[in-house]
């Protein structure tokens, strides 16, 4: 079972749809389940519009006002959001993905999920992944530790190179130009060198 940590959504013409960092993470847990190397998911992501972000853009101060996760309901929560995706465009059956829709930080993520986990349906599980992009999971490992959650860190970026379009995406999301071979390579190999030394890191702590 993997852990998606959601992140910022958008909204425009009454459509929903992911913010590039979003897309990685989605993208990744596609190919994940695609290649037989994740079955289930939890998805963890809020109602988070006016609270986090408006409909386009990250909000310079968040609003953690009762009204505005009042008003947030409203709309669709990103772990919903990230979930339709993955039930579109890579047909992951909607009973595969457990949300958590009460986050509003990485704290809270961590902390939901812990009182989630306590669950009896869980207990199959010794060690559960997490997915995320790399600079979002330098911040997350450390709170599951401090949660004392026994987790293994996948990165979106280290599932994306298995696909041809997954590199691509990585590409656009680092300006890595696409038409120098030699650029991109070296580019990857860093972000990739840099995963795994997150990862050890993480173990050694």
């Amino acid at each position: 079972m993997v852990i998606v940590l959601g992140s910022q959504v958008k909204k425009r013409d009454n459509r929903y749809f992911l913010a590039p960092h979003t897309e990685l993470k989605a993208r990744a847990a596609g190919i994940a389940y695609k290649r037989g190397i994740v079955k289930k998911f939890i998805i963890s992501g809020g109602y988070n519009f006016g609270v986090r972000y408006d409909y386009s853009s990250i909000l310079e101060k968040p609003n953690f006002s009762f009204e505005a996760f009042a008003l947030a309901r409203w709309e669709k929560s990103e772990a919903q959001i990230i979930a339709e995706f993955l039930h579109e465009e890579y047909k992951v059956p909607l009973q595969d993905m457990l949300l958590e829709e009460l986050s509003a930080t990485t704290e809270e993520n961590v902390e939901f999920l812990k009182t989630l986990l306590k669950r009896q349906t869980f207990n199959f599980a010794k060690r559960i992944g997490v997915l995320t992009i790399l600079s979002h999971m330098e911040r997350a490992l450390p709170l599951f530790k401090r949660a004392n959650l026994d987790v293994k860190p996948l990165f979106a970026e280290e599932l994306l190179i298995l696909e041809k379009y997954g590199v691509d995406k990585i590409c656009e999301f680092y300006s890595i130009p696409s038409d120098k071979e030699e650029e991109k390579i070296k580019k990857i190999e860093e972000l990739i060198s840099k995963c795994k030394e997150v990862s050890r890191q993480f173990y050694l702590t």
